[in-house]
């Protein structure tokens, strides 16, 4: 596995820019990145593993998204804040790391940090940049075959949405129906707040500034004005060319989670517009990607398959995952995906499993596995072998830490691009805790490291992309699989299957070193992490030794 030599002009543009110590440049966004020194080798990456996957060929078969807050993510202007020409700036790094999507964080005006307290549907925030701004990043997106998908939020808008401030003006506003309104006394009354500058109360379950927008009955919901209103800046922004909405809060737009309001209204939303969606995508898809924030147990969040396409899984990751690794308990994780993707069948047949580690919203992966980057890596490594469409946060990829208790910015910290005396599109807009020096790795850094976490997500991601039963291939449990049987529980095994490819993914989630036995023909190692030992004792018997934190993915 090579690197790309579109990412070594990359990096040694970067190297040279810095050794000019431009610092200029930055107007229009148009450069890779900056402030790192030799470019990483082919050398380097190939150490991650000691034997030979197939070479990538460049096509990105696997989906992966990057989520992206903005604000965080890169400053092409030098003023602090991250926008669309700093994204724009690192669409080859994305490329080059095999990302098929982002997943851009609200970019609407607002008047919050992180933007989900929308004033306008149809805007670009000031500090992001311009439309023509967003329009050349849906461009040079696609140019490198990237898929741009909006965070868009349905349940609620701003107080300072003109919609909202016209009815809380006029009772007789045609806007009044948009929200929730009410005379009667709601004193004390969760999510309900007095009128300002005038006389009742109106609804806001997340807070204040966030007054909830109303749909009306959920069967009647396609001529209601305010769900037609939400669906025309929805087409404003497919004919800019984006791909795809993140749909935020998909369960509160109706307040009974659990009944069929929600998964009503969210097909109707999604047909709508998927209909719209015909014959516009620019990469030639045919339909619109639209993935659902269900924060539900899978037995109440398969439900909502009967309105999108595709759901978060909060809790593979959250019960699941994070547990196996930080319990040494990882054997049962493949029977539980298997278990909940059949809940899914019973819903949609075609549904998309939209998998994660963290997010905006969560604890950073590496935070929730004690801080350490053995155990993050193994994290990145079980995500990308698993079944599912993966999604990866900004940062998760040099190993990033952010604690959501101490405030929701935490786990929104700027990413790191370099070291910081050389790191021009470092953003400045807040005074991080948690990754506040360069002791923990910056991009830059951690490409020159062969067995870096850095390195280990980039290997693992071509590999995804370079194998189709990684890539969307069945998941299947080994034979003879014992669920009460507690031996090696630590030894997480699994297959994937697509057409006649089958492989055999095997990890070892402790801090101690262990072996599994494979009882069958073997075609060939492919890759590995931590140098695991194969010892043949026949042609269909085979003794892994896998050393702590240790993986591998043998084709059969």
């Amino acid at each position: 596995m090579t690197i790309s030599k579109k990412f070594l002009l990359y990096l040694l543009s970067v190297a040279a820019l810095s050794m000019m110590a431009c610092t200029e440049n930055n107007e229009n966004g148009e450069n890779g990145g900056n402030g790192s020194e030799e470019p990483a080798t082919s050398d380097i990456v190939d150490k991650v593993s000691q034997y030979e996957a197939r070479e990538f060929d460049g096509e990105k078969r696997a989906g992966v998204f990057y989520e992206i807050f903005v604000r965080s993510f890169a400053d092409s202007d030098g003023d602090g804040v991250g926008d669309l020409n700093g994204i724009t700036a690192k669409l080859d790094y994305l490329d080059d790391l095999g990302v098929s999507g982002i997943w851009l964080t609200p970019i609407h005006p607002s008047d919050s940090y992180h933007g989900y307290d929308v004033i306008d549907y149809k805007g670009v925030k000031e500090e992001y940049g311009t439309m023509g701004d967003f329009e050349r990043l849906i461009a040079e997106a696609h140019k490198r075959d990237i898929r741009v998908i909006l965070d868009y939020v349905l349940n609620h808008s701003s107080k300072l949405n003109p919609w909202f401030k016209a009815a809380c003006a006029d009772a007789d506003s045609p806007y009044r129906d948009f929200y929730n309104f009410t005379t009667d006394n709601r004193e004390g009354w969760g999510g309900w707040h007095r009128v300002p500058g005038g006389e009742g109360w109106y609804f806001g379950d997340f807070d204040s500034s966030m007054p909830d927008l109303n749909y009306g009955p959920a069967t009647s919901c396609a001529t209601n004005p305010t769900f037609l209103a939400l669906v025309d800046a929805a087409k404003f922004w497919i004919d800019k060319g984006v791909d795809g909405f993140r749909l935020d809060a998909v369960k509160h737009i109706y307040d009974n989670q659990t009944s069929d309001e929600n998964p009503t209204f969210l097909n109707t939303f999604y047909t709508t517009l998927n209909q719209y969606f015909q014959g516009k995508s620019a990469l030639g898809y045919k339909d619109l990607y639209m993935v659902g924030e269900c924060w539900m147990g899978h037995g109440d969040m398969a439900k909502y398959y009967k309105g999108l396409p595709a759901l978060f899984d909060f809790t593979a990751w959250e019960n699941w995952m994070m547990y196996a690794i930080n319990n040494s308990h990882a054997k049962w994780f493949p029977k539980d995906i298997i278990g909940a993707q059949n809940t899914f069948k019973q819903y949609r047949s075609d549904f998309i499993h939209a998998t994660k580690l963290s997010n905006h919203d969560e604890n950073r992966a590496r935070t929730s596995l004690g801080g350490s980057v053995e155990r993050a890596k193994m994290a990145g490594a079980i995500l990308l072998t698993s079944a599912g469409s993966p999604f990866i946060y900004y940062g998760e990829e040099i190993g990033m830490k952010g604690d959501k208790s101490k405030g929701d910015e935490n786990v929104r910290e700027p990413m790191l691009w370099a070291p910081k005396a050389e790191d021009t599109y470092r953003t400045t807009w807040m005074t991080p805790k948690f990754n506040n020096n360069d002791l923990g790795g910056t991009v830059a850094g951690l490409a020159e490291d062969a067995n870096s976490i850095y390195n280990v997500y980039r290997k693992f991601m071509r590999l995804r992309n370079t194998y189709p039963a990684l890539a969307e291939g069945t998941i299947e449990l080994p034979e003879g699989f014992n669920d009460s049987d507690t031996t090696n529980k630590q030894v997480m095994v699994f297959y994937r299957q697509a057409g006649s490819e089958r492989l055999l993914v095997v990890h070892n989630v402790s801090e101690k070193q262990s072996t599994h036995i494979v009882k069958h023909a073997i075609k060939r190692p492919i890759a590995d992490m931590n140098k695991v030992k194969i010892e043949s004792k026949s042609d269909t018997e085979h003794v892994l030794t896998m050393p702590a934190y240790s993986s591998i993915i043998i084709e059969l």
